[in-house]
């Protein structure tokens, strides 16, 4: 008897998703409606012996008669022999009632051992996706006309950006003045959409293929035409695949559009908690995870020599890493790992909790805590709360609509527009082509650039006279922000900061005695000052007029005025605080 490699398929327990599909038929018997149980019968026992005892009659297995020849006396084979690693009994059905197909399977998997495994699989689906109620459908087409336009505009917006930077910098600025991680969300997400579509519309297909098929088959009478039969088993294996694939995307675009969330989190502080915990964290993590990899791996191999032997799920890598993981997290069989001995086991057992479901795991939290404390540290407790923002939002919409405000949007094309005007005034020249065309298209763009980066057009004046319906008010909050802004990224050193900080403390104890202060002081002898210091401080000789605080505060910040010449001038800044000219 001729001897054959054994399969290995099908050694360990088979997952459901392996008797889903049939592929690489070698042998295909159809058993119809249509025939008589006796010739079905007949059959079977042809299939069971190989056409052996048929001389007389003709064989019906058709795939053992073909294999043989009896003519010749040589014998055929059997439809299940030792090669066969999977038998599967398929049959589909259509409930005409709730317009539904359903494919039954039962898969009868044939290991190594002899040991037989067997799954009963049904797969259905709808005759009309689209066979809801017409609200129903409503709904989900807006709701996906929605979704395209969504993608359409983030697709619009980054295909500019990239075409503006390549215009400006080259095609090799992508990388470096484009590219960061939250553009690559986007272009993820964008580029995650044309699975998704295409699926479903690969779906759609399929169902429609059947549904012609199915009906052609019925008004041609050829429901029990082998070949259109296994067309048919072929179409609603498609739609059944497709159908999971389709699954697979729609699972996996929401963890894509999550880390978009991720992105407008970011401009909330206290919702940016967690993405700027996770990135000043990321290197501990990654350099911690190294070594938890170590021991985890170790643990895998150990439980593969171990258990491997008894326990389906540490019998290869795979499935010991996973099972490793499991355990981890406390999802693990005390019973089934002391299958092996309660000695061994309990050591693997109780080394393993200790050291990572324990020590490491609870040291992964600590360096992600920590990192999380200092970050909420750094926000301070008077960071804005999502409410507050809310209300801010709606407290400005209402002084927009009622023209006490104006809006960002519109400062900020103000000043574009200024600096676009600029450029076209003193250097339209390097905009001009040698044919006397104009690039404004690049004007326009240097100009929202400098916009941007200019301190020469973001002054006071400036703001309250270019922008129309703007109040002194709003300028001052703007420049306000505009400085904190600068301060958080552009933090001066320590030294630096120290002495300003000093500056401040002094102003602000002299602002709380200033109405007191101010009623008293009623003349400077400027004879008493020193005449160096009073040039320095902008005084000239025999003047009667002294400068502001501000211009003090200023000087000083320039280094005209040293710190011992600022604190020897505290009666002068206590007679002035507040006052522009004092008259002495």
């Amino acid at each position: 008897k001729k001897c054959y490699a054994a399969p290995s398929h099908f050694n360990l327990p088979p997952e459901d998703w392996a008797a889903e599909r049939v592929e690489h038929m070698h042998r295909t018997e159809w058993f119809l409606v249509e025939q008589s149980l006796d010739s079905l019968s007949t059959k079977l026992v042809d299939m069971e012996t190989g056409c052996q005892g048929t001389e007389n009659r003709t064989c019906l297995c058709e795939p053992c008669q073909a294999a043989g020849n009896y003519a010749e006396g040589v014998p055929g084979f059997p439809w299940i022999d030792e090669r066969t690693e999977k038998v599967s009994i398929r049959f589909l059905i259509f409930n005409p009632t709730y317009g539904q197909y359903a494919l039954t399977s039962v898969v009868f998997f044939f290991a190594r051992s002899g040991h037989i495994w067997k799954r009963i699989v049904v797969q259905s689906f709808q005759k009309d996706p689209y066979g809801q109620s017409v609200l129903g459908n409503i709904v989900v087409i807006a709701a996906f006309a929605i979704w395209c336009l969504i993608l359409l505009r983030n697709f619009c917006v980054e295909a500019s950006e990239v075409i503006r930077t390549v215009r400006r910098y080259g095609v090799g600025a992508i990388r470096t003045e484009y590219l960061d991680f939250w553009n690559v969300v986007d272009w993820v997400s964008i580029l995650g959409s044309i699975p998704v579509l295409t699926s479903w519309f690969m779906f759609d297909n399929s169902v429609y293929k059947v549904n012609d098929t199915a009906m052609a088959m019925i008004e041609q009478g050829q429901m029990y035409d082998v070949n259109e039969l296994n067309n048919l088993y072929s179409l609603v294996d498609d739609v059944n695949w497709n159908a999971k694939l389709q699954r697979y995307w729609f699972c996996m675009y929401p963890l894509i559009v999550m880390l978009r969330l991720f992105k407008s989190f970011h401009a909330q502080p206290r919702l940016a908690l967690v993405t700027r915990t996770l990135v000043q964290c990321s290197v501990d993590v990654a350099h911690f995870g190294l070594v938890l990899s170590v021991i985890s791996i170790t643990y895998c191999v150990g439980g593969i020599c171990l258990f491997g032997q008894d326990l389906d799920n540490y019998a290869n890598f795979p499935r010991s890493l996973h099972s490793t993981f499991r355990m981890i997290l406390g999802d693990t069989n005390w019973d089934d790992l002391a299958m092996v001995g309660e000695v061994p086991a309990g050591a693997y057992y109780w080394t393993f909790n200790v050291l990572l479901a324990t020590i490491m795991l609870n040291m992964l939290l600590a360096i992600i805590m920590d990192t999380y404390s200092k970050v909420k540290d750094s926000i301070g407790d008077n960071a804005e709360t999502l409410i507050s923002q809310g209300k801010e939002i709606m407290n400005r919409y209402r002084l927009v609509k009622a023209g006490n405000l104006v809006r960002m949007s519109k400062v900020y094309e103000v000043f574009c527009q200024l600096a676009t005007d600029k450029l076209q005034e003193e250097n339209i020249a390097d905009y001009t082509g040698a044919d006397g065309t104009v690039d404004w298209q690049q004007m326009q763009e240097d100009g929202k650039q400098q916009a941007e980066t200019s301190t020469e057009l973001l002054t006071f004046e400036n703001i309250l006279k270019a922008v129309k319906g703007i109040t002194p008010e709003q300028v001052k909050e703007l420049m306000n922000g505009g400085k904190v802004e600068f301060e958080k990224t552009n933090p001066a050193n320590s030294d630096e900061r120290a002495a300003l900080d000093d500056i401040t403390h002094d102003l602000n104890t002299l602002t709380a005695a200033l109405k007191e202060l101010e009623a008293h002081v009623q003349y400077i002898d400027m004879d008493q000052l020193d005449p160096n210091f009073l040039s320095e401080i902008g005084a000239p000789p025999g003047a009667d007029l002294l400068p502001s605080l501000e211009d003090l505060a200023t000087m000083y910040k320039e280094g005209l005025v040293t710190r011992q010449e600022f604190d020897a001038c505290k009666p002068l800044v206590l007679a002035h605080l507040g006052i522009d000219i004092v008259h002495v």
